[in-house]
């Protein structure tokens, strides 16, 4: 009997040794993680904390270990964290396990620090665990605010030279100077074609910057792809004589219509029928043929030229590819173009893909979505020069809210209804309308309260208001309480009356010339502009924050051309400041800098310097002046 006893005890002996020593090598292999690990209970009890954590944390393990992990995070997510571990534990929801997040942490010292977290559930002695592992990425942080400031530097110190060289050649040919010798004309070309390919290769590397940081900026809206497509080539009919080539539109007499961004697109499609022409033979043909396929619309941009190799095939699209052609190449590239395409078909839900044979061309196909939006198209009467405004009518009855769009329709209008408050914010939210026609009597909120939100919220939505009602006057309205209130009409509607009001919101100004003011530090770019806008605004520039506070303080602009990088700060800290004004200044950007989707959608329209031609800069002018 004390025999077994003492082999039971032994065999114990060696069981507590290995368990040991399996727990020796644990913390061991633990301790050559590069990486911080910090292991926890349920209860949120630091338990393990390795060499790698103390380096980074500044804490020894007896410090830490027994402690809640909140030690180790700042607020708000010291506050949250035992929150987010028992919302798991109770419902199983994974909204941090499993996954990897970028957060800050908190050393010893009161520091904070960026930190991916990766975290991971485990059970030990039939007890939930988890498994923190923690990267310090501040110098990957680092790098990215260099490479940030780099992509700022570059953006603004060549695309605004570029910009005042551009927009000088395009003068000087459009016949500023007077009339050009034929040598004087192919040096004109020759600096206007390299200018041009300079400008290509700064925007292709800043579009592939935006593309991985998911910054491009897109602005959707409902298309016409047929014209799109004629404009494209219009604007590509020089490459038609300098490579010896014709282009044949081949597409249907009716109207396709696509969500899309139409400069993206133009991006694109540009894109494809330059590589088409430069790669085809002399008198070849390159065909565009746009079509219905299979419920999608496709664009086709086929050459007949000297084809791809299969072997480059499988790497088209990728980024810095280009076929080992040196002999045959007609014009340098960056090896961008198609990356670059696929990304923004791939943003537009689409799909671009090509066939080729070696020696005998290639073609290149794009599939989009058609549209599926019901609105109506904006053209207008013949003897009409501009269109009307795009109104937004706010009214609960179905059949006067019908009635109402086809009168304004048939002026040549466009048109959107909201039949109570709550569709109206959200088309206000998502569209930008030029005016609004509102009933005073609506379901859950009535006319006046919402008026009166409008009006407090400012330029985006103080936009030019019809009031429409049974009585308008008994309900107390007048033009003087309200300042966006144009005219007020009763019900039965006089459809004359109605249109009169509308059309007479978007009156221009009285003056022979708008006003702009050009919020520019560059003297370049201001005299160049001031040139192009000479015959159609009067300008009063400024260099600086100060200086065009102190303009907007004198004059009564019609428009605000704003540059975004001045010397005394950002050009976007006038956004609301203009927006204050009464009546608010409406306000287009033009910098060397682009800009995101939230501030674009604040402004008439927002310009880069090195993708804006002189005509494009003076018709979105004229357009936001309108």
């Amino acid at each position: 009997m004390i025999d077994e006893l003492h082999r039971a005890l032994k065999e114990i002996d060696e069981l507590k040794f290995e368990k040991k020593d399996i727990l020796i090598k644990q913390e061991t292999l633990i301790n050559t993680l590069v990486d911080a690990m910090v292991l926890i209970d349920q209860n949120n009890k630091i338990t393990t904390f390795n060499l790698a954590a103390v380096k980074m944390f500044g804490y020894t393990p007896e410090e830490v270990i027994g402690h809640n992990v909140r030690l180790l995070c700042p607020e708000p997510v010291r506050t949250e964290h035992d929150k987010y571990v028992s919302r798991y534990t109770h419902t199983e929801q994974k909204h941090i396990v499993g996954k990897g997040r970028e957060v800050v942490a908190l050393r010893k010292d009161g520091t904070t620090f960026p930190i991916l977290l990766s975290v991971s559930e485990m059970w030990l002695d039939g007890e939930r665990h988890f498994t923190g592992l923690i990267k310090d990425i501040t110098e990957q942080k680092n790098m990215e605010r260099l490479k940030n400031e780099f992509i700022s530097t570059v953006s603004h110190e060549l695309r605004t030279p570029l910009t005042s060289i551009r927009g000088s050649l395009g003068l000087i040919t459009g016949g500023a100077t007077g009339d050009l010798s034929t040598q004087q004309k192919s040096l004109i070309h020759i600096a206007e074609s390299n200018t041009e390919r300079l400008l290509l290769l700064i925007n292709d590397i800043l579009d592939i910057e935006k593309i991985e940081s998911g910054k491009l900026r897109f602005e959707f809206k409902r298309m016409d792809l047929i014209q799109l497509l004629q404009n494209c080539l219009d604007e590509n009919a020089g490459l038609e004589q300098e490579f010896k080539i014709n282009f044949n539109f081949t597409h249907t007499d009716e109207s396709i219509f696509v969500n899309g961004d139409d400069s993206r697109l133009f991006q694109v499609i540009n894109n494809l029928i330059s590589n088409a022409a430069k790669f085809s033979n002399a008198s070849d043909t390159v065909d565009i043929d746009v079509k219905l396929h299979n419920g999608l619309v496709r664009i086709s941009v086929i050459d007949h030229g000297i084809g791809i190799d299969p072997k480059f095939m499988p790497k088209l699209f990728e980024k810095f590819t280009q076929a080992d052609s040196t002999d045959v190449r007609k014009t340098a590239g960056t090896g961008l173009g198609l990356n670059i395409s696929k990304a923004i078909i791939d943003k537009h839900q689409g799909m671009i893909f090509a066939e080729s044979t070696l020696g005998q061309g290639s073609s290149f196909h794009i599939d989009l979505p058609l549209s599926q939006t019901d609105a109506i198209l904006s053209s207008l009467p013949e003897t009409i020069e501009e269109r009307f405004a795009s109104i937004l009518i706010v009214e609960d009855d179905p059949d006067i809210a019908e009635l109402i769009k086809r009168m304004l329709t048939d002026a040549g209008c466009q048109c959107d209804i909201a039949y109570d408050t709550l569709q109206a914010r959200d088309l206000l939210a998502t569209n930008t309308y030029d005016a609004m026609t509102l009933d005073l009597i609506l379901p859950g909120q009535n006319g006046l309260e919402f008026l009166n939100e409008l009006e407090q919220l400012g330029t985006d939505h103080n936009m030019p208001v019809v009031v429409i009602s049974v009585d308008a006057k008994n309900e107390g309205i007048t033009t003087q309480e309200y300042t966006s209130v144009v005219d007020w009409i009763q019900k039965p509607i006089d459809s004359n009356k109605l249109i009169a009001a509308v059309t007479a919101s978007q009156a221009m100004s009285l003056r022979d010339k708008p006003l702009i003011l050009q919020v520019e530090d560059e003297e370049d770019v201001r005299k160049i502009v001031g040139m192009m806008l000479a015959d159609h605004a009067e300008i009063i520039t400024a260099e600086t924050l100060k200086q065009a506070r102190e303009e907007i303080s004198r004059h009564q602009f019609d428009l605000v051309l704003l540059d975004i990088g001045l010397p005394d700060g950002s050009g976007l800290d006038l956004l609301v400041e203009l927006k204050a004004q009464t009546p608010p200044i409406n306000a287009v950007i033009f910098s060397a800098q682009d800009v995101g989707q939230d501030i674009a959608e604040q402004v008439g329209a927002a310009l880069v310097k090195s993708r804006t031609s002189n005509l494009q800069l003076i018709q979105t002018i004229k357009a936001a002046i309108k």
